[in-house]
């Protein structure tokens, strides 16, 4: 169990936009992130299968080592900005179960990694995903400023 308290779960899209300056969401994720440091919102958690989209994701867009450098760092050792938590086995149980129930839906794709995140979520009773990404609208409790 991860979560007691308030949790906001970070995904990818939001981290890579803080860090990439060419992002088009660039300066909406500074200022999402600027309210999620509110004590209402609780802790700020990712997972590792969000840390490899957004290590790759950054290195394949801007090919700068600085930059994906910085996200290494701000994820895995900064516990005042984002908790870094791995994905186990239940979880993985889990997030199997879940995308091959949305696999029989091809309308509505979804990777693996995104059902890794919500099943991590459901798992560890974290009510809110801060996230760019409209294929969870109606899945998960949405924190955004799109």
């Amino acid at each position: 169990m991860v979560a007691a308290e308030m949790a906001v779960l970070l995904d990818s899209n939001v981290i890579i936009a803080m860090l990439n300056s060419r992002d088009k969401n660039h300066s909406r994720a500074g200022e999402l992130l600027t309210k999620l440091k509110q004590p209402e919102y609780g802790m700020r958690i990712t997972i590792d299968y969000v840390l490899d989209e957004v290590l790759t994701t950054l290195w394949n867009h801007t090919h700068r080592r600085s930059i994906v450098e910085k996200a290494y760092n701000l994820i895995c050792s900064r516990p005042d900005f984002i908790k870094f938590s791995q994905v186990g086995f239940d979880v993985l149980d889990i997030a199997w179960e879940t995308w091959m129930k949305f696999a029989s839906w091809p309308e509505k794709p979804f990777s693996f990694t995104d059902c890794c995140i919500i099943a991590f979520m459901d798992k560890n009773d974290i009510e809110h995903l801060a996230t760019y990404d409209s294929d969870f609208d109606g899945l998960v409790s949405i924190i955004s400023n799109r």
